[in-house]
């Protein structure tokens, strides 16, 4: 007997559905004709009208371009293949195509055979041989082509070809022992290339006949070395001993044969060693051997969702994802195993005689059969050793007669009864009559409520026996022993009035509280005490009043499913918390709650099903895509069997499984980056970055997006990503399944982003990939224009200074002779002669200060300066880069100090003048403190020093806002400069009496009690080192006192040598706060 229908591959059938992606989804053209995975991950398909390259999510396509050379030569695509080194070769009907990675683009190969004009360009296979060389077809030619010297070698002579057929593919291959096998007119060729001849293998059928001519569609040679030819009559084995290719007849693992009656275009293997073939017209087969027997399943358009039934070409890729094209797009399919054992009435092979999918009540029996029970349709006892299915409904008749088809509720007694809970009744399976009897029947209780159009939402029995029944008109409680039944409503008195008559789930906890699940809050009834408590939303507990489903832990905790959240109550605390989709939940509708043997927690929501750590606190959701029945589940449809198999229904059939058996995926996926566009004048610019690892962009990027992906197809959608831009922040950025991140305005500067990602079951790459990213200052603000500015500053105060210097040379001449003349005219004036001697004497001693502080501190800086320029001028050429950038930060660092120091200059020499101008104002003193220390927080951070502002009081004195912002900035400062690393500087702000009195106290090295005295004077100023090496000349303490007396207010300092010190000043308050 010969068999063409699908039977089931595993111990039990899998449901094997595609992704499928078309032109909608961006591919450039419906007809595949070859697919293939390169080195790095990505997927390459090649149709008719285009090459396409994908990364999980997005087509890239690359089409000839008439204009442009460095396009592939055509958009039809026959053959895709990668040498050693990496490079990808593509056969077209324009020749052969080397893609150029770092360019992406593509190099033409000049294919001149130097036969007949007329020989075919067209590229149709472009094998790689074990030698490193490769074997291209373009008929009636075969060649050799040498990749490095990009050199062919022509075969022609003596090839068994029809010239009616010279335009068709050959199938070629290569087997492990470096022999070439070719589908030809006569059969199966085999070439050698040292003869240079070819000889062939016929075909031999079931019935023993041969045939002359077979078309030959694909060779492939499987794991275990055999050669399988498939051809337009079959699918065909070689057998070595009679060197002829057999019609392979398949021994069933059930009774009969299968063979093929299909052509056959394409044939791959699986991990596991599965053969998979594409057919015309029949889709494709996965065929299983057993010790010589099969197992055969047949996946189609019909069945599976398959994109077309004629297969073009089939590929397998690294995480065991097959992959199919077809004549109308490719489909995509997992072949590792399912996490979740699926039950579903459906079309396809694997489908269970369900008589429906929508699933209520739930229970494994003792005999492993599975109790389902059907929204409308009845009851199913599922055999899942079997896949045979019993029904149940009012359309049976005899014992599988069932009054109501509205399964809500299946349950199971403390007496092994089973029980359907229904909306119109309660039944009871009675093991004696091998039937369902009406349950005041079956206990003989004909005064029990018949429940007649009465939905029963949940069937609980406790501690005590007694058996909870939650309806849609209440509670109903029933002790079978003394046939008594209580009821719980709305109406009845206040130990028995529960918030609604809606109940929808029960749950006897561990305290033997009975908690109450409805519409309008939870309820819990203590039956030691006879009393209800309620819990509303009203109340700040509940996050919504229309509870679901509840559960209690093994850790004694309450969970209550909501539509709105799920909401955890804590016995010892007696308070709630919440879980939400900002915690992870795919949605915030809870159906069911189940804790399994692990003490793990099982949610079926209304967007997927969550599995709950409780000691790490994370959720792993899991989605159709992993094999669920649908993303929704549905009321009371969860089970826990007591050999820990976890059972969930929804809306589309139902799933078991064990937690301890789901594999996850363990494939790492590779991390690439697959694009990045800059922004500049509102156009957009795309840099090729597969290669690279460092982008050098100009000062006038206004944005650009790095695109990425991890090249892990089992469910891309399900990828997970981070990144972080090191230059901004060091900590990693989750950003879920986004494969791009935008960056606006980015500072000049050096940035590395790094990228890492997951597969869709949380396996990461942790190594990632990063990239070099360097913004490029503009002229204006780079090295060199700061150079020249400083330059220039440096040649305004030589010129400053030489002036001033003139100017008391002159003044000097003028004092001394107006002395003269009246020490000559007038005796009297002595004294006031000698004081404006003096008073000279101390404006030249000053001057010397201030020209020894020039000659010797800033000359200083000139000279470093001037030498790392003068080096810079003479070796630039042969300094490396290391050694220009370090003259050159040099040369900014001195200039840097240099620029301080002389803007303490400035300002003490326009004080002398008497060039500043004095405007006093109301300011908010502590506000302008917190307000200038920003200009510190830099230096303050080198040194991790903390400073901190007190003030009791807001006070608002007189002063002139740059002078104050002058002595704030110079005693911070100073004190920032003089404090050790992890030190504290502390300012104080008080009222003293009519004056504003500040304090800046730091826990640095101190002052020299010596010193103290001197230390405002200019005199006094010398140059000293801060704690990290920073230094200074004291001239900023000048400046303070100088503008401190111009307030008329006082400045003093208090320290104690290795303690620290403590600056005081007062400014008078303004005449509001007097």
């Amino acid at each position: 007997m010969i068999f063409n229908f699908a039977l089931l591959l595993f111990a039990y059938p899998r449901e094997l559905t595609f992704s499928n992606y078309s032109i909608n989804e961006g591919l450039s053209q419906s007809v595949v004709n070859c697919m293939f995975q390169d080195s790095l991950g990505f997927i390459w398909i090649g149709t008719q009208n285009g090459l396409n390259r994908f990364d999980g999510e997005n087509f890239k396509v690359y089409r000839y371009l008439p204009n442009d050379t460095l396009s592939i030569s055509n958009n039809w695509i026959y053959a895709i293949s990668e040498d050693r080194q990496g490079n990808l070769w593509v056969g077209t009907k324009g020749g052969l195509n080397k893609y150029l990675r770092e360019k992406d683009c593509f190099e033409r190969i000049n294919y001149h055979t130097g036969y007949d004009p007329e020989v075919s360009t067209h590229s149709y296979n472009n094998l790689l041989l074990s030698s490193g060389k490769m074997l291209v077809h373009t008929p009636p030619v075969v060649s050799v082509f040498e990749p490095e010297a990009k050199h062919f070698t022509h075969f022609q002579s003596n090839l068994p070809f029809d010239p009616a057929i010279k335009d068709v593919k050959l199938p070629v291959l290569e087997d492990r022992d470096g022999t070439l096998w070719a589908g030809c007119t006569e059969g199966i060729a085999v070439f050698s290339f040292a003869d240079e001849e070819f000889s062939c293998y016929p075909f031999l059928f079931i019935s023993g006949d041969t045939l002359e001519q077979v078309n030959v569609t694909e060779l492939f040679q499987d794991s275990k070395s055999r050669i399988w030819a498939g051809t337009t009559e079959g699918l065909f084995l070689f057998d070595r001993e009679k060197n002829v290719f057999k019609e392979q007849v398949f021994a069933l693992t059930s009774d009969g044969d299968f063979s093929f009656r299909s052509c056959v275009r394409c044939i791959a293997e699986t991990k596991s060693g599965e053969l998979v073939v594409g057919t015309e017209g029949n889709g494709i087969y996965i065929l299983t051997d057993e010790n010589g027997h099969y197992t055969i399943e047949n996946l189609t358009s019909e069945n599976s969702g398959l994109t077309h039934n004629i297969v073009q070409s089939l590929w397998i890729d690294k995480s065991e994802n097959l992959w199919v094209g077809t004549l109308a797009g490719i489909s995509k399919t997992d072949l590792k195993m399912d996490k979740f054992r699926l039950f579903r009435h459906s079309n396809s092979p694997a489908s269970v005689n369900l008589q429906g999918n929508v699933i209520a009540g739930m229970l494994k029996n003792d005999d492993g059969k599975l109790w389902i029970g059907n929204w409308g349709q009845g009851l199913n006892i599922v055999d899942p050793e079997s896949n045979e299915v019993e029904h149940f409904s009012s359309q049976e008749s005899g014992n599988h007669y069932l009054p109501n088809d509205f399964v809500h509720v299946v349950f199971k007694d403390n007496e092994g009864n089973i029980w359907l809970g229904s909306r119109d009744g309660i039944f009871i399976w009675n093991k004696q009559k091998n039937l369902f009897e009406d349950w005041r029947q079956y206990f003989d209780c004909p005064d029990w409520p018949a429940f007649e159009n009465t939905r029963i939402y949940h069937i609980i029995q406790d501690k005590n026996d007694r058996y909870w029944i939650a309806t849609s008109l209440g509670i109903y409680l029933v002790d079978k022993k003394s046939a008594e039944i209580i009821r719980f409503d709305q109406q009845e008195e206040a130990s028995r009035k529960i918030s609604s008559n809606l109940v929808y789930t029960l749950l006897e906890d561990s305290d033997g509280l009975i908690w109450i699940a409805t519409i309008s809050g939870v309820d819990v009834y203590n039956p030691a005490s006879d009393k209800l408590i309620h819990y509303k939303k009203a109340e700040g507990e509940l996050s919504s009043d229309f509870v679901i489903s509840l559960c209690e832990d093994s850790r004694q905790r309450i969970w209550i499913g909501t539509n709105t959240a799920l909401n955890i109550f804590d016995k010892n605390t007696q308070q709630f918390s919440y879980l939400d989709e900002k915690d992870g939940l795919p949605s915030n509708y809870i159906y069911e709650i189940v804790e399994d043997k692990n003490q793990d927690l099982w949610f079926a929501t209304g967007n997927g099903l969550c599995r709950y750590n409780l000691d790490k606190k994370e959720i792993q959701v899991f989605t159709p895509e992993d094999g669920l029945q649908s993303s929704e589940f549905n009321l009371r449809a969860a089970y826990c069997a007591d050999d820990g198999e976890l059972l969930f229904g929804g809306m589309n059939g139902f799933n078991t499984f064990f937690p301890d058996s789901l594999k996850g995926n363990p494939y790492v996926p590779t991390i690439v980056f697959t694009a990045f566009t800059t922004t500049s004048n509102n156009q957009q610019h795309e840099i090729n970055v597969a290669t690279k690892s460092k982008v050098v962009l100009k000062h006038d990027v206004q944005s650009f997006t790095i695109e990425f992906a991890a090249l892990e197809f089992t469910n891309a959608n399900k990828n997970s990503y981070a990144y972080k831009m090191e230059g901004i922040s060091n900590e990693w950025n989750e950003i879920a399944n986004r494969k791009f991140v935008p960056f606006f305005a980015l500072p000049a500067g050096e940035y590395t982003f790094s990228v890492k990602g997951s597969n869709n079951d949380g396996v990461w790459n942790e190594e990632g990939v990063s990239l070099q990213i360097v913004v490029l200052p503009p002229w204006w603000r780079s090295k060199v224009a700061y150079l020249a500015y400083l330059i220039l500053v440096i040649l305004v105060i030589w010129v400053f200074i030489k002036l001033r210097e003139r100017r008391l040379k002159l003044e000097k001449v003028r004092l001394e002779k107006k002395v003269l003349e009246r020490t000559i005219q007038i005796k009297e004036q002595n004294e006031v002669i000698t004081a404006k001697n003096k008073e000279l004497n101390e404006l030249n001693r000053t001057k010397d200060k201030f020209f020894s502080i020039i000659g010797h501190d800033l000359r200083n800086h000139f000279n470093i300066i001037i030498g790392f320029s003068e080096n810079l001028l003479m070796s630039f050429r042969n300094m490396d880069e290391t050694n220009q950038e370090r003259h050159i930060s040099n040369i900014y660092k001195s200039s840097i100090q240099a620029n301080d120091l002389l803007g303490n200059l400035l300002t003490w020499a326009r004080v002398q003048r008497n060039a500043i101008t004095f405007n006093p104002e109301p300011i908010n003193v502590t506000e302008k403190i917190r307000e200038l220390l920003r200009f510190h927080e830099e230096a303050a951070l080198k040194k991790n020093i903390l400073i901190e502002v007190f003030a009791k009081e807001e006070l608002v004195a007189n002063a002139d806002v740059n002078m104050f912002s002058t002595i704030i900035r110079n005693l911070v400062a100073n004190a920032v400069k003089f404090t050790h690393n992890d030190g504290e500087i502390a300012i104080l702000v008080g009222r003293k009496k009519s004056w504003c009195e500040v304090k800046i106290k730091d826990n640095g090295i101190g002052i020299e009690h010596d010193k103290l005295q001197s230390i405002f004077s200019i005199e006094s100023t010398e140059v000293t080192r801060g704690t990290s090496g920073e230094k200074g000349t004291g001239l900023g303490l000048v400046l303070c006192k100088e503008f401190v007396e111009k307030h008329g207010g006082k400045i003093s300092v208090e320290s104690e040598v290795g303690k620290g010190s403590k600056f005081i000043f007062t400014l008078p308050l303004n005449d509001s706060e007097v």
